[in-house]
């Protein structure tokens, strides 16, 4: 053995069991998906939604985060509404996966004459109009993955979202497909900046959730619901730099249908490039607290359906 490929072979070695391991798990993801996806839309989400309540059942850690986060919130909540609202939570993310794996029957019993659709277009289609793209600011309530797929689908607008990359690439690279047949797509966090900015010059839609925390020095401080959240001023960097309006729609559910709660749109008036950096930091900081009130309203008006497990609140000021 020649010196030094030692460590080589091993780290290729390594690499192979872990695309080997990667590709078996693929399988059975695809097994799984096959299965699942012959059940009709109805049992399928009978069956996920019971799945996730049970998960609330084990998952002890999460449901803390959960009851604490929804007591911090509302504070004069009965114990009871907030363990109905805790179960919901675990519920939601049952749905959501069958409203994904069976959207082909969604789609096709929501043809392009379906209200919320339609909806979507008249409040979007004079701001696209204007040739500087458009900004969608959501959050993570309801399931926005199925009504910005079927807003793409009916429209064929060019719609893209961050996205983190799933460690599993096969799975990752499946589900990447699935969204791009509905002209909806994800950009790398990597390159979000360069690219959401080329989706908005070729006349795009960039969708971005606004309500999760940010690391220390990375976001800046606006409240929500009484409390300071640390928030990226990505939006308001994007709205500022491009020009674009910002239209704030959040995906809610009524009774079995996905909805669209869209809100008036948000101008966005040009930079002013002779300001002191601590004068624009004031700027951005202010569109970043008008944002996230739009999140707080869409959140009160559907509690149940925002995903109260995740730890919005653990960056605190110094």
């Amino acid at each position: 053995m020649q010196p030094g490929l030692g460590g080589k072979n091993r780290t290729a070695t390594l690499a192979d069991v872990r695309t080997l391991g990667d590709a078996l798990v693929y399988g059975g993801f695809r097994v799984l998906w096959a299965i699942l996806g012959a059940l009709p839309l109805s049992a399928l989400r009978r069956l996920l939604e019971a799945l996730g309540r049970l998960v609330w059942l084990v998952d002890h850690r999460h449901r803390e985060i959960v009851a604490q986060n929804l007591t911090t919130a509302f504070p004069d909540w009965p114990p009871a509404r907030v363990k109905r609202v805790e179960r919901s939570t675990f519920a939601n993310w049952g749905r959501i996966a069958a409203e994904l794996i069976r959207f082909d029957e969604i789609a096709a019993r929501r043809g392009l004459d379906d209200p919320t659709i339609q909806a979507l277009k008249r409040a979007s289609q004079p701001l696209l109009e204007r040739r500087r793209g458009l900004i969608v600011l959501t959050a993570h309530t309801g399931n926005f993955e199925l009504l910005a797929r079927l807003w793409g689908r009916a429209t064929g607008v060019e719609i893209a979202v961050f996205h983190r990359a799933m460690r599993n690439r096969f799975i990752d690279r499946f589900l990447q497909a699935e969204r791009a047949a509905c002209a909806f797509r994800v950009v790398a966090r990597g390159s979000a900046v360069r690219e959401a900015l080329r989706i908005l010059e070729r006349g795009g839609v960039f969708v971005v959730p606004l309500d999760q925390n940010q690391l220390p020095g990375r976001g800046v401080f606006v409240d929500l619901f009484g409390r300071p959240a640390s928030t990226t001023t990505l939006l308001a960097r994007l709205a500022e730099a491009s020009g674009a309006p910002v239209l704030p729609v959040f995906a809610a559910w009524e009774g079995s249908n996905t909805i669209g709660l869209i809100f008036d749109p948000m101008e966005t008036n040009p930079p002013d490039r002779r300001a002191p950096r601590s004068g624009r930091d004031d700027v951005l900081r202010e569109m970043t607290a008008e944002y996230t009130a739009k999140i707080e309203m869409a959140i009160r008006r559907y509690p149940e359906q925002w995903n109260w497990a995740h730890r919005r609140w653990k960056t605190r000021p110094k």
